[in-house]
């Protein structure tokens, strides 16, 4: 014990202030917990393997990300990001400095650029998050100006388990005095990130504005950062989300797998949105506002109804049904005790995210939960940017059951097969059918006689006629 203490303090007087800091923290870190939980796992994320070897245990990357200038750029949470930016032919230190229109013009490009798109997008609202500061709009334009968003705390996250319901007193002890009208609106096209932003910035009251994420059960991706899809990992790529999910389980205390397998919420407060989308080109807020976020995960595959029955887009098994339903009820219901009046929502587990469940089936159930919270959430919103969602009538149809709350209907008729006899008719030949023609055109024809006279002593039905017996 005493050479290893000896060891270490030569080692701290020949390190800089920075890294002394870092290094101490690690071997107390080291000191306090397991030693295998300092190995990094090989079904985490590169981000958090790379956070791991930074501050020697797993699920602790909160912690080494002060630093400014260039060390604060290149932090070792953003090595494997770096790299891969870096093997692309890309050598730029600072990504808050990311053009706009590269963003632009980079996301109706093929699917490899769209993936270094999201990284980019995602290792600048990182560098902004470490460094406490960015340029909004952008940095270059004119009226650009340095925001800073140090009083953007790291988001704390807890879990709410399915056998645990809110109180009604709880419901209407935040409802109180609140006088907002109730309305279930859609909107294509724009996220739900977009939406809340939308209604905070517009809104001349303070408002609580709460954001729904889903992903797929059983989902091994649940357990590392996500960042290669621009569309379905906005929550990681343009807010302060990351920073909760990289202390998540030490927050819930529980692995965030076995949380979201089990049915639980988990609700994750005070996420500040710092860009906008990523089709108008990730421009910088200069105001971020702060939402809630609350994450669910869903059976990936439920069955669908019969095709041919006109039932394609709604539950086929009322267990599928019933399992969603609790699951939305928990949402509505853990938003309205946390104080929130507006609930933003995707297509839940509609095609997107590993999840494939019926459109129908799951408006009617968003239209019945809100029509059951309307007291205590007056404002639910549906929106979604997901290209196939705005294929075809997709959405139309969507938006129709979301506001009428129509059920699923009755089957319909279908006409059983008409049989056929057993034999196929097979073409004749010609020669043959001439034949059969001939033979039968020189049969000698019966004499024609008019219909209704019967000849003498012969009876209508052809028989000879019996004369009685006098």
């Amino acid at each position: 014990r005493f050479r290893g203490g000896a060891c270490r303090a030569k080692t701290a007087r020949q390190l800089p202030s920075t890294a002394l800091s870092r290094t101490m923290h690690s071997l107390t870190l080291s000191s306090t917990r397991p030693s295998s939980s300092t190995k990094p796992a090989s079904h985490r994320g590169p981000l958090s393997v790379a956070g791991a070897a930074a501050t020697g245990a797993l699920g602790t990357t909160g912690y080494g990300l002060e630093g400014e200038g260039l060390e604060g750029l290149r932090n070792p949470r953003l090595s494997q990001a770096f790299i891969a930016l870096r093997s692309a032919g890309y050598e730029q230190d600072d990504w808050r400095k990311f053009p706009t229109e590269a963003v632009r013009a980079g996301f109706g490009e093929s699917p490899d650029a769209r993936r270094l798109l999201s990284l980019a997008v995602f290792v600048g609202t990182s560098q902004a998050c470490h460094l406490g500061s960015f340029w909004a709009p952008e940095i270059g334009v004119p009226g650009a100006e340095v925001v800073d968003c140090r009083h953007l705390l790291r988001p704390v996250s807890c879990l709410y388990r399915p056998q645990k319901m809110p109180t009604h007193g709880q419901l209407q002890a935040q409802a109180h005095g609140r006088n907002t009208p109730f309305s279930i609106t859609s909107e294509a096209r724009r996220s739900p990130l977009d939406i809340a932003a939308w209604i905070l910035s517009s809104s001349v009251e303070e408002r609580h504005v709460a954001v729904v994420r889903f992903t797929s059960t059983r989902d091994i991706r649940n357990e590392s950062i996500r960042y290669g899809h621009c569309t379905e990992d906005q929550v990681f790529l343009r807010t302060t989300y990351y920073q909760a999910f990289e202390r998540m389980e030490g927050d819930l205390q529980v692995p965030i797998k076995e949380a979201l397998d089990e049915g639980g919420v988990i609700y994750t407060s005070g996420v500040g949105i710092l860009r906008g989308s990523l089709r108008d080109g990730a421009p910088w807020f200069r105001t971020p506002p702060k939402v809630d976020v609350l994450w669910v995960a869903l059976p990936p595959h439920p069955e669908k109804g019969i095709f041919r029955h006109g039932l394609q887009d709604w539950y086929a098994n009322a267990e599928d049904c019933l399992s969603m339903s609790r699951t939305l009820d928990s949402v509505f219901a853990w938003a309205a005790a946390r104080g929130c009046d507006a609930l933003v929502l995707p297509p839940v587990g509609c095609d997107s995210h590993g999840c494939a469940h019926p459109p129908l089936g799951v408006a009617s159930l968003v239209h019945e939960m809100a029509q059951r919270y309307k007291h205590v959430l007056p404002q639910v919103h549906v929106a979604s940017d997901y290209p196939a969602h705005l294929e075809g009538s997709w959405w139309e149809n969507f938006v129709e059951v979301l506001q009428t709350g129509r059920r699923k209907p009755d089957p319909l008729v279908v006409v059983p097969p008409i049989e056929l006899p057993p034999y196929r008719l097979k073409k004749q030949d010609a020669k043959e059918m001439y034949d059969k023609a001939k033979r039968a055109s020189s049969r000698p024809r019966p004499t024609e006689r008019s219909r209704g006279i019967t000849p003498r002593g012969i009876t209508p039905r052809g028989g000879p006629r019996h004369l009685p017996i006098c």
